[in-house]
């Protein structure tokens, strides 16, 4: 059997604002949505609503009814970024928990109540919890999710439904709490059946040639008499260790030796599993309710307790601990298979040789940020700047090799072609001088010339002019260019692209 909370947040999205702006608590705003020519409400806060205001309204005129009040765009992708953080926060209590459109959450809390301490103090842990995360909600529980949504948006305060009672607490519902189509709920409030319990007395089959199957079947859900259409997602097991101080911590000292010890925590149940940590995030309280928020990532799956702290304290440097730390909590976010080395006189020279490059790049990316650090892998194509993908160094796949190229390659390839003057206007190529950087070079042809075309799928500005043939030459100090040149006109412009050995 099941027992479902359905958690419904109904001052999300002006709530989500105040935590982010906690002087809007004590002033009157609106949420505003733009459609067309139309700008109107689509949330308000508790004072605004206080003032007489409601969803939909339009804000001229709410604006000439109080010229000042403020008004902010409705923003959904950050309101279901919130709800799903409050989602990861819900299955602290079950692993069973789902979200769906209208501000609501619900868990599958059957067999776990008694964890702690019975439903109506576990109600009582969510909504104090959620009070202070500065969130006002309406719960209720029910055999399934049907009814525990009707009771929490249309019931009176906190309600604790079972099977044996759900007929007659839901007779003083208005029919709105069926989740019927706008349509079949209209028609019943027309012919006078404005509570459930006036429904329960007809005919079924009266019922169904006035609203339908459908919503039928929505009036069956209700009363436990068909399944629900959507089933819950099982959350996997977070990895977390969290711990409270008596006495804050003061010092940054303090918070590393603390951490050194959830990561050996952490790390003890990992081994087991042959899990390492890819990523892993740190949460620090301070006794004035403020959290500090870090995270490290690994280039491989790790459970080295002194690389691990290492990689944080890179962000304690800058920690201000305020009055003190009073709770840490110490997260797993990403885990992977721990790699095995097959261990042998050449397998082991080039194993340390790997760690040691993982190591430096853990080192860096924490240190400078991931998209600072940077690698190159190759890529299938015949231009010199297309033949490679660059990407953060943590999250590069570095199986592939690189092949000797058929032709010859520059080692450093320029980030723009520079342009030379020439001036031998001959039909001379490559040139035997130029003029490069304010300074004379006299250029000795080696070989060429190789003809590049570019991609002609693509609309590549660099290469507007079409085909270049490339040489390479050696200047009168000894360096190896790679230029080419284009026609423009009667006379060709050269430029150089690269530098060999």
């Amino acid at each position: 059997m099941q027992r479902i909370i359905c958690i419904w947040f109904p001052f999300l999205e002006s709530e989500r604002l105040i935590r982010q702006n906690p002087e809007l608590s004590q002033k009157p705003f609106v949420l505003i949505t733009r459609e067309a020519n139309r700008v109107f409400t689509s949330a308000l806060s508790k004072k605004a609503i206080s003032m007489g205001f409601v969803p939909e309204m339009s804000l001229t005129d709410i604006r000439a009814a109080v010229p000042d009040i403020l008004y902010y765009d409705l923003n959904p992708e950050q309101d279901i970024r919130c709800l799903r953080g409050l989602l990861r926060w819900a299955s602290r209590f079950t692993p069973r928990v789902a979200r769906e459109d209208g501000n609501n959450l619900y868990l599958d809390i059957a067999g776990a109540s008694h964890l702690f301490g019975g439903e109506d103090r576990l109600l009582n842990e969510i909504q104090s919890q959620l009070k202070r995360f500065g969130f006002t909600v309406r719960l209720a529980i029910a055999d399934n999710r049907s009814a525990a949504w009707g009771f929490a948006h249309y019931g009176k305060g906190r309600s604790n439904i079972t099977g044996e009672v759900l007929r007659d607490a839901s007779k003083d519902l208005p029919v709105e709490a069926l989740g019927m189509s706008y349509a079949s709920t209209n028609l019943c409030q027309r012919l006078g059946l404005k509570q459930i319990g006036s429904l329960l007395d007809l005919l079924r089959a009266s019922l169904t040639s006035r609203i339908g199957w459908r919503d039928l079947n929505r009036i069956d859900r209700f009363f436990g008499r068909a399944a629900d259409a959507k089933q819950f997602a099982r959350h996997r097991e977070r990895l977390i260790e969290e711990r409270q101080f008596f006495d804050p911590l003061a010092t940054n000292a303090g918070v590393e030796t603390a951490l050194e010890t959830l990561l050996e925590k952490l790390c003890r149940r990992l081994l087991p599993l042959q899990q390492g940590i890819r990523k892993a995030s740190l949460r620090l309280e301070r006794v004035d309710h403020e959290m500090l928020s870090f995270s490290v990532e690994m280039i491989q799956p790790s459970v080295n307790i002194d690389a691990l702290k290492r990689m944080f304290s890179y962000h304690f440097e800058q920690l201000d601990v305020g009055f003190g730390i009073d709770c840490m909590i110490l997260a797993a976010e990403q885990t992977a298979p721990l790699s095995c080395h097959q261990l042998g006189l050449e397998d082991s020279k080039k194993h340390g040789h790997d760690e040691t490059l993982n190591n430096l790049v853990n080192e860096l990316s924490n240190m400078f940020g991931n998209r600072h650090v940077q690698h190159f892998s190759p890529a299938d194509s015949h231009l010199p700047e297309r033949a490679f993908n660059r990407r953060a160094a943590l999250y590069a796949i570095r199986e592939q090799s690189w092949t000797r190229p058929q032709v010859k390659r520059p080692l450093r390839l320029l980030k723009k072609p520079v342009s030379v003057l020439v001036r031998d206007k001959g039909d001379k190529k490559p040139p035997e001088t130029v003029y490069w950087g304010g300074k004379e070079c006299h250029l000795t042809a080696l070989a060429g010339p190789e003809r590049i075309a570019p991609d002609w799928w693509r609309e590549d500005p660099e290469w507007r002019s079409g085909e270049r043939d490339y040489w390479w030459a050696k200047t009168g100090s000894g360096a190896i260019v790679w230029l080419y040149g284009v026609s423009c006109g009667q006379t060709d412009q050269w430029f150089v692209h690269g530098l060999g050995s």
